[in-house]
Order: structure tokens, then sequence, then C-alpha cells
């Protein structure tokens, strides 16, 4: 006889119902989505299947866009919609099973429901897989966090009377947000455990260190040219091409060298076949594994660009079509920081780590870093925890911000059982530690 299912069907209808929800991130969509419904309708099944109390279900203070190291598209979107209705759409949840306890006994599980935009992706179940923007990405591993939760407390009825569980679901994941309004605000009010995990599509292994990313911009701003008449404009298409070019070249290996990766991302200047445009954006993302690679890839990227634009001063000069663009090229860009100078996840913890080997969890391998990818874990690190990042699939395997999104069901049964597993092996550590305690004070 088969054992019975952890993620039932009940668990199915509540991810179908939060993939139908529109919960793109403002900074992807322009305009509020339906997070706050898709936080109360989690949080209402919550309750009813694992009696978590909801101790919070609001948004970031208006401080949080204040703060230092907050992404210039957060500012500027926020600016653009109004920082009360930018943040009103965005509320972080915050649930606990069990009374309060202190940080040692304390577990906390993160997760996100905004999204990318999904480009119209169908949503569905086929009795294997769900599809749909989140399934991967991450509302999938959210209901199995909770089917989880709900089987452990199943099998162990006591749990929540020896160990606090708590739950986040976070606003500002995606969309570059790096979760300046989200898991960010959730920490510096201490909603922090002994052990902290993150659910992201990690690949089947979980990892303690991870990079941040960077984002700069190199903007030009010139005049624009009909096409009978191109050396009359500036060329901003050829130009910013160029700098990208040689920003990747000129990045791409040092990026690897210190554990880093470089993205040549985002290049606009128009759309038309009969112009010439000159003014345009170029954007450059470059993810980093400490601080100390940060900046010396910061200072780099600005070295290559000014050199990029040299070069293309002295390469085009006699080219009449682009001699303008050639003589102007120093004086018609300018490099600016979207976000920068984040803090990257980093940590070790020996005991929290025998425990998840134990579980059959294999960590990340040192030699294996591009494995892991920019999150919000960066946020939680604090002195005696351990921060770590798992969850179901994989972002290239899933198809995460693809029109192929998806997950199966086996994955989230798996990790349901994962869920239940570690949980159990928490409150066991939990109630011994408690008991040395005891016999200590005795």
């Amino acid at each position: 006889m088969s054992a019975a299912r952890l993620f039932t069907d009940e668990h199915a209808e509540l991810l179908l119902a939060l993939l139908r929800l529109d919960t793109v991130s403002p900074l992807e969509s322009d305009a509020p989505g339906r997070l706050p419904e898709a936080q109360q309708a989690y949080a209402a099944f919550a309750a009813r299947r694992t009696g978590a109390a909801q101790l919070l279900l609001a948004p970031a203070p208006p401080e949080a866009l204040r703060r230092d190291g907050v992404p210039l598209s957060v500012l500027r979107q926020a600016e653009r919609m109004g920082e009360q209705a930018f943040l009103a759409a965005q509320p972080n949840l915050l649930l606990r099973i069990g009374r309060e306890r202190p940080r040692e006994e304390t577990i906390a599980f993160n997760f996100h429901m905004d999204t990318v935009a999904d480009g119209g992706q169908e949503i569905g179940f086929d009795g294997v897989r769900f599809y749909g923007r989140g399934s991967a990405d991450m509302k999938g591993a959210g209901v199995a966090l909770l089917a989880g939760i709900e089987a452990a407390l199943a099998e162990d009825p006591e749990l929540a009377e020896r160990c606090s569980v708590l739950v986040q679901s976070v606003c500002g994941e995606e969309g570059g947000a790096m979760g300046v309004c989200g898991t960010r605000e959730l920490a510096e009010l201490g909603h922090v455990g002994a052990l902290n995990v993150f659910a992201e599509p990690s690949g089947g292994v979980w990892f303690d260190r991870s990079t941040t990313s960077m984002t700069a911009r190199v903007e030009m701003f010139g005049e624009d040219a009909t096409d009978d008449a191109p050396q009359a404009g500036h060329n901003a298409t050829l130009l910013l091409g160029q700098v990208g070019a040689a920003l990747l070249r000129g990045l791409a290996e040092p990026a690897r060298e210190l554990g880093g990766k470089v993205c040549l991302a985002g290049l606009h200047t128009g759309g038309m076949h009969n112009k010439v445009y000159g003014t345009g954006t170029l954007l450059l993302n470059i993810a980093y594994p400490s601080a100390f690679a940060g900046e010396k890839l910061r200072l780099l990227t600005e070295r290559c660009a000014r050199d990029a634009l040299l070069r293309f001063a002295d390469e085009w000069a006699d080219v009449p079509e682009a001699r303008r663009t050639a003589r102007e090229a120093t004086r018609l860009c300018r490099l600016s920081w979207v976000k920068s100078g984040l803090p990257v996840l980093d940590n070790r913890h020996p005991a929290w780590e025998r425990l998840l080997s134990g579980l059959g969890w294999e960590r990340n391998p040192d030699d294996r870093p591009e494995r892991a990818f920019t999150c919000d874990a960066m946020w939680m690190m604090a002195k005696g925890c351990y921060t770590v990042v798992y969850g179901p699939g994989s972002l290239e395997g899933n198809g995460a911000h693809t029109a192929r999104e998806s997950m199966e069901l086996a994955e989230l049964e798996r990790y349901a059982g994962q869920i239940k597993e570690l949980l159990l092996a928490f409150a066991r550590t939990a109630r011994r530690k408690r008991q040395l305690e005891r016999t200590g004070s005795a």
C-alpha cells in the first residue's frame, strides 16, 4: 500500500489559485498586481491547515526606500507610482507556528510570490506538472512548504511546543528589487531563526554562499538624424553596441577568476529602420561573491567603459557616417550604477551542516560556486545563525522566467517530505538543547 501523499489535492488547488493571481512585480509591470490577495489566500490556508498565526501582513514603511543600497530602479518606480501605492501593492506576510521562542529554538522559511512578467503563459496542471509563472519560482515551493509543515505536525503534534516555525512570504524578490522592501525589512525587525531556509530552485543542492549582483547603466545623450543624412546625428546603436562588446570582453574573464559572472543585458536605442538614434541605454549585470570582488569589478567596469569610448573615437574617426559620434563619444555617454554595494551570502555552521547532511541534503561544493545565484538570503545572516538556499527544481531545468516555466508534482511532494523531516529533526535538536540546559543548571 503506497504512503499517503503530503502534497494533496487541496494543496494543488491552492497552488493553481495562486498561479491564477497576477503577482508580477511592479518593477516589471508598471502597475500594482494582486500580491495582497495572494498573501491573504496563503495565510488563510496556512491557518486552517497548520494553525499558523499571522504576525504581519503589511508593506515596508517609506523609510525602507531611503536606506543605503536601494536600487535606482526601485526608487524610480516608487516615484512613478507614488510611494504609498508602490509599497501598498507589495505587502510582506509573516506567519508563526508555535509560540514565540528564543532564536536558537526558531527555524525560519522564506519564499516569494512576486514574479517576473508572465508573457501570457498558460496556467494549468496535467496531473504530472504544474504550468504557469510562479510554478517553479516560487509559488510551488511555498505551497509545498506548507504541506511539509502540516505533515510534520501530524507526525509530531507536540512539535509546536518544542520550537517556533516562521514562514515568510516576501515581496520585492523579482524585478531587480533585491529584497530591500521584503526580506531586508523582516530581517531588520529580528524575524530570524537559528536556521533559515530560503526556498529557491537550487538544483538539488543547498548553498550557503552566493553572489550578489550590481547593475551598470550606460546612457547616451546625442542627437537623432534621418537615414538620408546619417552623418548629421550621433549613432547610439553603433556606439553603445561597441561599448557593450568591449565591456563583456574586458570583464568576463576577470569576473570568472573572482568567482563572479557578467551578463550583457538590455540595449535599447529605437525600432525604426530609417533613423539614426542619438539616445539609448545599455545595461550590464555583474554578479560578485564578496565585497572585495564587487568593488574590484566596479572599478574595472568604469575603466573598461572609459577605454571603450576612447577606442571608439580612434577606430571610427575616418568613417563619415560615424565621424561625429566618434569625435564626441566621451562627452555623449555616462555610466551610472542602478544598484551596487549590496551584501553577499557567505556563512558556515558545522552543527547545522551536519544536521542537513544527515537528512540526505547535499551542500553545493566550494569548487562549484557558479551553481549558486543571487537571492534575498544575503539579508539574513546573523551571528550564531545559519542561512541556506534550498528548494525544488532548478532555474534552468524548470524554465524559471521563461515561457516554459513549470514544476513537477513529484518534485513538490519530495520537497514537502524534506521539509517535514527537517522540522522533526530541528524539534529534536531544540528539545535536546533545553534538556542539556536544565541538566547543567541543576
